[in-house]
C-alpha cells in the first residue's frame, strides 16, 4: 500500500482530488498486475482491432543497379601514352625503372632512386 499512497500524493499534487487520485492509483496497480479491467476489449473487438491495425505484407522494391558505361576519354589516353613514351626513354637512360601504365587514362607507375612513384592525370571540370 505504500506504493499506492505515494502515487496518490503525486497525483493530488497535479490537482486531482483524493478520491480521484486513489481511484487512478488503484486502477494503475490493477493494470500493472495484469488483471482484467472493465475497459479491456472483448475477443471480437480484439480481432477487429488486429484486422485494422495490421499492415499486411509489403512487396519489396527490386532495384536494378547497373554500372554506367563510361565513355573513353581519348585526349587523356593520348596524353598518358606520350608521358609513358617519355618515361620509357628515361628508363632506357637508367634514370627510372619499372614504368607501367596502370590505368590507360589516369595513372603511370615507376620507380626512381629506390622509391615508388605514381603519376596521376586529372582533367578538371570547366568553370561556370
Amino acid at each position: 500500500m505504500d506504493k499506492i499512497e505515494s502515487e496518490v500524493k503525486r497525483l493530488m499534487a497535479t490537482g486531482m482530488t483524493e478520491a480521484e487520485a486513489r481511484e487512478t492509483a488503484l486502477y494503475d496497480a490493477e493494470i500493472e498486475a495484469g488483471h482484467e479491467t472493465e475497459y479491456d476489449l472483448t475477443e471480437e473487438q480484439k480481432k477487429v482491432a488486429k484486422k485494422y491495425t495490421s499492415t499486411g505484407t509489403k512487396k519489396r522494391a527490386e532495384y536494378q543497379f547497373s554500372q554506367r558505361e563510361r565513355k573513353p576519354n581519348e585526349t587523356k589516353r593520348k596524353i598518358m601514352t606520350c608521358v609513358r613514351i617519355l618515361f620509357e626513354g628515361m628508363e632506357l637512360n637508367g634514370e627510372c625503372k619499372g614504368v607501367t601504365l596502370s590505368n590507360a587514362e589516369r595513372t603511370l607507375d615507376f620507380e626512381r632512386d629506390g622509391k615508388q612513384y605514381t603519376l596521376t592525370l586529372t582533367e578538371h571540370r570547366p568553370k561556370k
